[in-house]
């Protein structure tokens, strides 16, 4: 099924031909699946460097990594515009979502056979592509903790979660000590660690949400102030076993020895012990 069939059945005035495709990608300044999360996509896409929007409906799609993935952010209509030039010239669009789509927002993930590099395209372009691939039971979002054997965060997602103090994230990770494993998905080398403190899982991942490496040497050699920006956000937080806040520091640092050994992070990770 393609969502351009679902968006006809949704809203029966909908055609491709009155319709603006906008797939919201990474940005050298922010990733609108993050932005998304945080619940601001609708004024971010209002902002425009050239007149983008300039048909009845847009079809909003967020990247979700690969770049044949996508999210489905919304059927808006585009009422006007106004030019404005600070900070610089742009063009701020009034979007109104329509709420017959509302219900598939955030739940519906697409798949597309275009790769090409612009982002704003003719209905017409994508009116056949855009094959449903999964539909969530509820709206994708990280403010519900999907249980400890579910986590696994972008350093993005954590920076907003640790950020926003989500309260069902922060009571979770702060009832539990642990081991959880970061992976550099820019290479695929994995760090494998514990959280022995008083604040557990929570208090360690607070630490590489403020500076992406928590202190450790080699994260901080790979993950440093100093490092891109993009080379912080190819990391991946995950949780491997939970223990609870009476284990001792011996007991976690047997699990963690037993997880290195495991997952080869030692040899072909970033562990230096």
């Amino acid at each position: 099924m393609r969502l351009f069939d679902l968006l006809k059945v949704w809203q029966p005035v909908f055609d491709a031909s009155k319709a603006k495709v906008h797939l919201a990608r990474y940005n050298g300044n922010e990733r609108p699946l993050d932005v998304y999360l945080e619940g601001k996509f609708d004024w971010w896409q209002r902002w425009q460097t050239k007149r983008n929007f300039q048909r009845e409906f847009v079809v909003s799609l967020v990247n979700t990594g690969s770049p044949t993935r996508w999210l489905f952010a919304g059927l808006f209509r585009s009422i006007d515009y106004v030019e404005e030039a600070d900070p610089k010239p742009h063009y701020f669009y009034t979007l109104e979502r329509v709420p017959s789509c509302e219900e598939w927002v955030g739940r519906l993930y697409l798949e597309s056979v275009y790769t090409g590099r612009p982002s704003y395209l003719r209905g017409e372009t994508l009116a056949n592509d855009l094959t449903v691939v999964e539909l969530l039971p509820e709206r994708l979002s990280i403010a519900g903790f999907p249980g400890f054997k579910a986590v696994n965060l972008t350093k993005a997602q954590l920076d907003i979660v640790v950020r926003n103090q989500s309260a069902a994230w922060s009571a979770a990770l702060s009832s539990v000590k642990g081991v959880y494993v970061i992976t550099d998905t820019a290479t695929g080398r994995l760090y494998v660690g514990k959280a022995s403190g008083a604040d557990g899982i929570w208090g360690r991942w607070c630490a590489y949400a403020a500076n992406g490496h928590g202190g450790n040497v080699a994260l901080r050699q790979e993950f440093g102030i100093e490092a891109p920006e993009e080379r912080r956000h190819a990391l991946r937080f995950a949780v491997l076993e939970i223990a609870d806040l009476s284990a001792t520091e011996a007991d976690l640092s047997e699990r963690e020895s037993h997880w290195k050994s495991v997952l080869l992070s030692r040899n072909h990770g970033l562990n230096r012990n």
